[in-house]
């Protein structure tokens, strides 16, 4: 076969390759944009406006699998954000509405993926109780901080080598820090409460 025959064939198979790439990105940028979107939903109890948000992140994820599937061994590295985005939705939603959390394969994602999504959903957590804090809604704070606590504690115990796991080592490092700073918001938060109670009973705080 001749060079320009060979070169011939490349272009195209390299052509279609970056049509393929061209439209996962798409996709994925859809999905980021749309996760975003939903946990504005969440934070703002616009629950409705979630669902049918999710329902549309779930349609494009399934087309962005179809794309992948084509060639996963050149295409598999444009899950990490999307699938991360989705994770990090439907797990924080799972949470705050104290429903069962979904396993990696209910969500059709990646387990990987998966735990750095798990990871993301504490800086969420903490934004959800700075946003009760500010409200004076204080009844749900230490349930929050638990739900921090627990997912944090899951996170440290994928004790693997960051050639395998990515840069969870270091999303569960951030996740600690986030998790004291909340800490520390929410016990002046329920200290000033009781102080505002006794003042307003008239009696002397203990």
């Amino acid at each position: 076969m001749s060079l320009k025959k060979i070169f011939s064939d490349l272009t195209e198979d390299l052509d279609k390759l970056d049509l393929n790439r061209e439209e996962i990105l798409k996709v994925s940028r859809i999905i980021i944009r749309d996760c975003s979107i939903a946990i504005k939903h969440i934070h703002r109890r616009e629950l409705a406006d979630y669902s049918e948000k999710i329902s549309n992140i779930q349609i494009s994820h399934s087309k962005l699998l179809s794309l992948i599937n084509h060639n996963p061994g050149i295409f598999f590295k444009y899950l990490k954000t999307p699938e991360q985005e989705y994770t990090e939705a439907v797990v924080f939603y799972s949470i705050v509405s104290k429903k069962a959390i979904p396993a990696p394969n209910e969500l059709n994602v990646s387990p990987l993926h998966y735990a750095l999504g798990l990871a993301d959903v504490i800086g969420e957590l903490r934004r959800y109780a700075l946003d009760n804090i500010r409200n004076s809604k204080i009844e749900e704070l230490n349930q929050i901080l638990e739900d921090m606590d627990e997912l944090y504690t899951y996170l440290f115990s994928i004790d693997y080598p960051s050639g395998l796991t990515q840069d969870l080592r270091h999303k569960t490092d951030q996740a600690r820090n986030i998790i004291e700073r909340t800490r520390g918001d929410i016990s002046i938060s329920l200290q000033m409460n009781e102080l505002k109670r006794c003042i307003e009973s008239n009696v002397k705080p203990k």
